[in-house]
This record gives structure tokens, C-alpha cells and sequence, in this order.
């Protein structure tokens, strides 16, 4: 299992958090372990789930993500 940070913007609310936790927790081989406003750190099995997947799910929900530093 791999752990990534994520630095998500536009986020303001506690139905932004539940809306990015949602499209995260979607994704196949995915546990997130936590979503706050600003960012999430997610736990994801990386055969079945990429980086790349994390960031499209958050932008689809719409707000910017970028893994971080």
C-alpha cells in the first residue's frame, strides 16, 4: 500500500470535504484516510489505483488538486 498527499484547492465546507471523500473513495483500491479543507492524505493499493486516477476524481468533483511536495 502506498500513501499520498494531495493539496486540494477551492475546498471551503464540510460538503466540499464529503464530496471530495466521496469521489476518492469511489475509485477502486482506494481507503482514504483522511480529507480536510486544503488537502487529503489517502492510502491506495497502487495496482489498482494511480495518483494520476486520485487527481482526476478530485478534479471531477471540481477542485484542483496536485500531489504534494
Amino acid at each position: 500500500m502506498d500513501h499520498v498527499r494531495l493539496e486540494i484547492e477551492g475546498m471551503s465546507c464540510g460538503h466540499c470535504v464529503a464530496s471530495v471523500r466521496s469521489a476518492l473513495s469511489g475509485l477502486a483500491g482506494v481507503q482514504v484516510a483522511e480529507v480536510r479543507i486544503g488537502g487529503a492524505t489517502i492510502t491506495l493499493h497502487p495496482t489498482q489505483a494511480s495518483v494520476a486516477a486520485l487527481i482526476d476524481a478530485v478534479q471531477d468533483a471540481g477542485y484542483e488538486a496536485r500531489e504534494a511536495a
